[in-house]
């Protein structure tokens, strides 16, 4: 098999980048990698104050983990105020979307439930419904993003205190000449195929696109492009941004992605050129 075979393959991976890089040339593309973002920690010294009150008063009811970054970076700070707390957490019940935030969890000794596949916002939302009662407290620890605000109406809906706590924010990368030169690419016709394994990713493409003056040009780009996604949630989030994706990693890995992406991607483009079917 040819896999990739050659063709121009965008990733917006930032973290993993080296790693996306080589698992796209394994594959036979040829990569580009423009890290998207950068995790920008937050002043947490309010929110955990307040959630060190409501603790030792016995006002938490649920807490929600969205990723393991900030599920890690909220309990090493919480920690650090009183190593007390994590014994003092082994009775309050954690919910996780996904595999992530349970291991970032288990280094900290706590268990947590595991929402159900797709593990979106909707999944957690569904099991705080159906395990608290009204007038009950949930914490929510929030992702690079806001929380969405359906969430928030269906649990005030269903009279579930909630305090969202953002523990960090997904700013532009140090240097955004990749992330630009990406943006150019996408409109000039140059990418075959796009990977998103966060929803974040393509929300700062298109937020620097529109930077750039670029917006509905970068967005006529992508329509163009085979778009694969690493999982649900991801694919969620770019429906929400009006991005079509035509395949979805599954497993959702990134070697899973990767390699979706060189098997099928091909032959989409081929029958988009009217070469097969």
């Amino acid at each position: 098999m040819d896999w990739f075979a050659g063709l121009n393959v965008l990733s917006l991976e930032s973290r993993r980048s080296e790693e996306m890089e080589t698992l796209i040339r394994k594959y036979g593309g040829a990569p580009q990698v423009a890290p998207s973002m950068r995790e920008m920690k937050l002043d947490l010294t309010g929110p955990l104050a307040q959630f060190e009150r409501d603790l030792l008063a016995g006002d938490i009811h649920a807490v929600a983990c969205l990723t393991g970054v900030g599920t890690r970076m909220f309990l090493k700070e919480l920690a650090a105020r009183d190593p007390r707390h994590l014994e003092t957490l082994q009775a309050v019940p954690f919910v996780s979307r996904g595999n992530k935030p349970a291991q970032a969890l288990k280094t900290f000794g706590l268990s947590s439930v595991q929402v159900p596949k797709p593990s979106t916002w909707h999944e957690v939302t569904e099991h705080l419904l159906a395990t608290l009662t009204r007038g009950q407290h949930a914490v929510i620890l929030e992702y690079g993003e806001a929380i969405p605000g359906a969430m928030l109406r269906e649990l005030g809906y269903a009279g579930i205190r909630v305090t969202s706590v953002p523990v960090y924010r997904c700013a532009f990368p140090q240097d955004p000449t990749p992330l630009a030169k990406a943006v150019r690419d996408v409109v000039l016709g140059g990418p075959d195929i796009l990977l998103l394994s966060s929803g974040t990713q393509i929300l700062h493409f298109l937020k620097y696109a529109e930077k750039l003056g670029l917006l509905e040009e970068a967005r006529a780009g992508l329509n163009r492009l085979v778009v694969v996604s690493i999982g649900p949630a991801c694919s969620e989030a770019a429906a929400d941004l009006g991005l079509r994706i035509d395949l979805e990693a599954n497993p959702h890995k990134m070697g899973i992605l990767v390699r979706m992406a060189a098997e099928h991607a091909p032959g989409i483009i081929a029958a988009r050129l009217g070469r097969v079917g």
